[in-house]
This record gives structure tokens, sequence and C-alpha cells, in this order.
């Protein structure tokens, strides 16, 4: 008996903790990833299998739509996948989740699953979209968030060094119970796959397990589908059934290991997610630290895997930075900061405490240091914005936009009510509210509910 696709993920928490700490499980010798050229594969197609119900959620959303980070799961498994250039990515859904097929993008093929009958079946579903000129095809998972390309570029290339009928990516456990484990001798040659209800005693005891992702001779997947028969136990189609016809067949099989076990494990459970979200978020601050990125305190800070960070910026405790956001060189942001889609900062700007930035862009030098909120607005250089001042930017039925010109001075708790432009050295007083169009001119001064000018500064 050949062990399908492992139905559980609870190592992930361990796994998450252990990236956090920066550990990594080596592979063994004979079973190191072939690290290839960096290449496309024109003759390679991916097939995702997304159709499970994954009724472990306990949530009507579909099970690959829930959210790592700022996107859909399924979606960071399609990225990591159209990295490699591969002649077409397929995702095979089910009829009944009709919002899988709207979040995916328009270069992915979507074919559907009639009914959840295992993973061989739902590989069948996916047949009519391989390309006649495909040489070899990748087996993965909607429900696997955490893989790179990296990973599926290796595997892809170990399974062209050993010109095999399938490679199976395997992975290493502290506690492998409840998966497949991978046999095999004394040469490091694998011989075989084997579930853990059939396993002995010492074969249970074997740390390396199946993960269900795979590399396919494209005609011998295509053969080995005729001859899968449903199980007697479910009457599902299961893709291990295909391997095993294979070795029966003295096909040759390998497996590759993957170094790190979050990346091939699917996330199954609204704990799982979370695990999955930490590991992802670990992951992108030691890539901005690589990047010359200063991170006071990863535990409490949350960055988005898409912003952009420049080097020498420092980011102090419970900092949110949301998708898409770009900062610039040498800036300061934090603590307690909150940076939003669509938000811009450009360099030696210096964000401080309960600071809220939405869809603006801060000129060079800037200062907002205390307990403001900016929202659809152009701040320009060398502006100095007080504690607790304002942009009112929603009038109810829209969002309206301001300016805010360089070198202005923004006084303690004041108001700009949008759309507004304050000009260019212009001092808005402590407590004042700008009325909407109430514009200030260049080096004006303004104080009052409503703000009312006082005077020209002097230049």
């Amino acid at each position: 008996m050949w062990g399908d696709r492992p139905h559980a993920f609870g190592v992930i928490a361990s796994v998450s903790r252990a990236m956090v700490l920066g550990a990594k499980r080596r592979s063994p010798g004979w079973a190191v990833f072939y690290r290839g050229e960096e290449k496309t594969m024109s003759n390679f197609c991916i097939i995702i299998l997304a159709a499970g119900e994954g009724k472990r959620m306990k949530s009507s959303l579909p099970k690959v739509l829930h959210r790592v980070g700022s996107k859909p799961m399924v979606n960071h498994v399609v990225d990591a996948a159209r990295l490699l250039g591969p002649k077409n990515i397929i995702v095979v859904i089910s009829r009944k989740q009709p919002d899988v097929k709207k979040a995916l993008a328009k270069d992915v093929r979507v074919v559907y699953q009639a009914k959840p009958q295992g993973t061989a079946d739902a590989v069948k579903a996916a047949l009519k979209e391989i390309p006649p000129s495909v040489k070899n095809v990748m087996v993965l998972y909607g429900d696997t968030p955490l893989v790179t390309e990296a990973t599926l570029r290796a595997l892809y290339d170990f399974h062209e060094a050993k010109n095999v009928s399938c490679t199976v990516l395997s992975t290493w456990l502290n506690n492998p119970s409840g998966y497949g484990r991978i046999l095999r001798n004394e040469t490091g040659q694998l011989i075989g796959i084997v579930e853990e209800k059939d396993a002995t005693q010492a074969q249970k005891a074997i740390a390396e397990i199946n993960t269900g992702m795979y590399c396919f001779n494209k005609e011998d997947l295509l053969e080995g589908l005729t001859h899968v028969k449903p199980s007697s136990q479910s009457g599902e189609f299961y893709l291990t059934d295909v391997l095993s016809w294979l070795f029966n067949k003295n096909k040759k099989i390998e497996a590759c290991v993957a170094d790190e076990p979050c990346e091939v494990l699917g996330v199954n459970s609204p704990r799982e997610l979370a695990a999955a979200t930490q590991v992802l978020r670990q992951r992108n601050l030691e890539k901005f630290v690589e990047n010359g990125v200063v991170i006071a305190d990863p535990l409490t800070t949350f960055i988005d895997e898409s912003v952009t960070i420049g080097p020498g910026t420092k980011i102090a405790p419970f900092t949110v930075i949301e998708k898409d956001v770009v900062i610039g060189r040498h800036c300061s942001i934090g603590p307690f900061c909150h940076l939003r889609h669509g938000t811009v900062i450009e360099d030696k700007v210096s964000l401080g405490n309960f600071t809220e930035i939405k869809n603006s862009s801060l000129g060079e030098e800037t200062m907002v240091r205390h307990m403001s909120y900016i929202g659809d607005t152009k701040v320009g250089k060398k502006v100095n914005i007080g504690a607790g001042m304002v942009v009112a930017n929603f009038d109810g039925k829209k969002k309206n936009k301001t300016v805010i010109k360089d070198k202005a001075f923004l006084g303690c708790n004041a108001v700009l009510i949008a759309p507004l432009v304050v000009g260019k050295n212009a001092v808005v007083g402590a407590g004042s509210v700008v009325p909407r169009e109430h514009h200030v001119p260049d080096g004006a001064l303004v104080v009052g509910v409503p703000a009312k000018e006082i005077k020209k500064k002097k230049r």
C-alpha cells in the first residue's frame, strides 16, 4: 500500500518555531537536491490540485482561499510555480467553489473535478490541458502556501538529472506520525513508500515522509492513471497507486528531500493556517534584514512580502506594514506604526508612535512623529507634522486628495479636510481646522476653527 498525500500538518507549529530561530534540517548526502543552472522549462507543465473541501477549516470559505499574508494560499503556490516558466499551470477546482476561479490570474488554466474522488481523479481532470509537446508533469497542491520556487526548481532539476519515471518530493519530520514513510535500501535508493497503518515498527521509526508532490514523465503518468482502481474503503482514486503501478513495471522512481518541512506540508486547520502565516512572516523579515533593514523586534513586526524597504531603515516594534508599500533608505518607522496599501515613503523620513499612513506619499526628511493619520495625501519634503494631526479624507461618499507642499509646518491636533492644498512653507496653527477647498497659500499662517489666514510668513 502506498501512502497518499498527508492529511495533517500537525508539525507546522514546531517547524514555525524552528524557522524563527533560523534552524534548518539538512538532507542526507544521497538525497540532496540537484541544483542545475536557472532556466525556464517550456517542455514542462504544473498541475495544482485545489478542489478539496477543507472541512477542518470550519469555514464556508474554500480552504485554498484562506489568506496567508496578503493573498489566498493557492496564489502563493501559483506564484512560486510561475517563476519556473512552465508551458502552462493548470489548477483543478470544484464547481461548488466558483470563487476559487475568480481569485486566480488569467494566465492560469482552470479545470473542474466533477466530484471529490481522490488525487488521481483530480489529475485526470487536468489531462486535456496538458500540451502534446510536454515531457514532464509536476503535481502540487493549493494548500501548501510556503512552497518556494527554489524547492520546485530543485525537484525538477533532480528529476531531469536522474531521467526517471517519477520523482517523489520527500522531507524529514521529527514526528512523522500519520504520514507515508519513504523506504530506501542501504545505498539510498528508493524502494517503496508505506502507509503508517501498514508499516512495521522499524518502518514507523523512519523520519523521511512522502509529501505527495511529484514530478512525472508525462507518458508514464498517462499510462499509470489508466490502471488506478478505486479504493475498496473510500471509493476514491489515489495518485500513489500510479507509483505502485510504476514500481510493478520496474519503472525507475527516485525521491529527493526538501530541506524545509514547512514548505511542503499542507494547511488543513485554522491553527495550521496561523502557523503558516507566522512562518511566512518570519521568512519575509529575514529577507529584509539580509538587505540591510534593521528590525528591532521581529516577534512584534509585521511586514508583507510585497513591501520594498531601502537599506539603513530602522523598524521599531509593533509596526504593521501592509502590501505594496515602498519605503526608502535611512528612514525611522515606528513603534506602533501602521502603513497601509499605496503608501510611498522617501528617504530619511521619520514616522513615530501611533502614526497611520494610507495611500499617500511622503517626501524626503518629512517627520510625522506622534499619533497622526494621513490618507490620500501627497506630502512634500521636510514637512513637519505635529502630534495628533489628521487628514479628513472621506466625505461620506468618496476619498478626497490633499497636497502638503515642501517645508510646511502643521501644528498639534490640526485637522485638514480634503480636498485641500497646503502651500510651501505654510504654517497651520495647533488645533486649527482647515475646511475643504480653503487652500493655504505658500508662506501663509492660518489658525482657528475654521482656520483663517493671519499673515504671510517671512522668508
